[in-house]
């Protein structure tokens, strides 16, 4: 039986932001999830991060008429929730996931800043409940710090986009995975991989290829170590795919050098850390693959995006 999912995004396939090409991969990850017969996505849910939130809600439009399915895009966060005070009234976004979890579970891919998930924390704490698993892209070991070769530091960008709204997602105590830095920086997608996906001469892959390049040659001369992007988002569905190729540790979660912490990092840069001596309500830590499962994990991606 296919498995419901919502994707909360920041998905800036093709964008230029800031004045540099962005992500791609939460493109991808989309793609993987309409092509997928194991999941039955039922909706996309847009924030501001990478790009825009006109951007990332356009784009996710984009990928849906490409596919010519019916998932409706729906735009949430166009900025973080305020540091301190109230928290702002729940956008559409919150309005559509808090109704999608009434009645039934379902899980949740959150590849973006976790506003519009922190809001339906914050509004909606009944409906948490109905989560079956949230997946997150952030998260670190104590003291790590995220380099490719002798460039960085790399940022848990969105975890850091809004530290709040995460602070408010872990403290609801839903069964959560958290997959960043330390589990994808392990794998790339080449400029090859681009080849094979345009060569399948699908409309998709013609438009995930020609809206890939220019990212994956930016990350290249950014980070001369690496052959390839890497796909970070892509592990959020494939842990809810395969989770055998991945190696999970159940630990507990601090965030230290926020605002309210009297513990603050010389950068300035606070950090969620995992560890399974915090006193955090219990996640689910990927800290790596299997054996032989990185090469298994790559052909999974390449292979579903078309």
């Amino acid at each position: 039986m296919s498995n419901p999912l919502i994707i909360d995004t920041d998905v800036a396939l093709g964008a230029w932001h800031e004045g540099r090409p962005r992500d791609i991969d939460d493109g991808f990850a989309i793609i993987e999830a309409m092509n997928l017969d194991a999941f039955n996505l039922i909706g996309i849910t847009t924030v501001f991060g990478n790009a825009p939130l006109s951007d990332t809600t356009r784009i996710a439009n984009e990928l849906v008429k490409l596919k010519g399915v019916s998932v409706p895009v729906v735009a949430g966060a166009a900025e973080p929730l305020p540091r301190r005070g109230d928290l702002v009234a729940p956008n559409d976004a919150v309005r559509f996931l808090a109704k999608a979890l009434e009645h039934r579970t379902l899980k949740i891919a959150a590849i973006g800043p976790l506003t519009n998930i922190g809001l339906l924390a914050a509004h909606y704490p009944e409906q948490m409940a109905n989560i079956e698993e949230l997946v997150i892209v952030a998260g670190r070991s104590p003291g790590r710090n995220f380099y490719l070769g002798d460039a960085g530091p790399v940022r848990d960008f969105n975890f850091e986009s809004d530290v709040r709204a995460a602070r408010l997602v872990l403290e609801a105590g839903v069964p959560t995975v958290l997959a960043g830095f330390e589990l994808t920086s392990q794998v790339v997608i080449t400029e090859r991989d681009l080849t094979t996906i345009a060569a399948r001469g699908t409309p998709t892959a013609d438009y995930l290829h020609r809206n890939s390049i220019d990212w994956v040659r930016y990350w290249i001369r950014e980070f001369p170590v690496d052959s390839g992007f890497h796909p970070w988002d892509s592990a959020a569905l494939a842990w809810l795919l395969q989770p055998d190729l991945f190696v999970a540790e159940p630990r507990g979660w601090q965030i230290r050098g926020s605002e309210e912490d009297n513990d603050p990092f010389d950068d300035g840069v606070p950090r969620l850390e995992c560890d399974a001596e915090f006193s955090g309500a219990p996640v689910t830590y990927l800290s790596g693959f299997q054996p032989g499962a990185k090469s298994a994990f790559v052909r999974g991606v390449v292979g579903n995006v078309y």
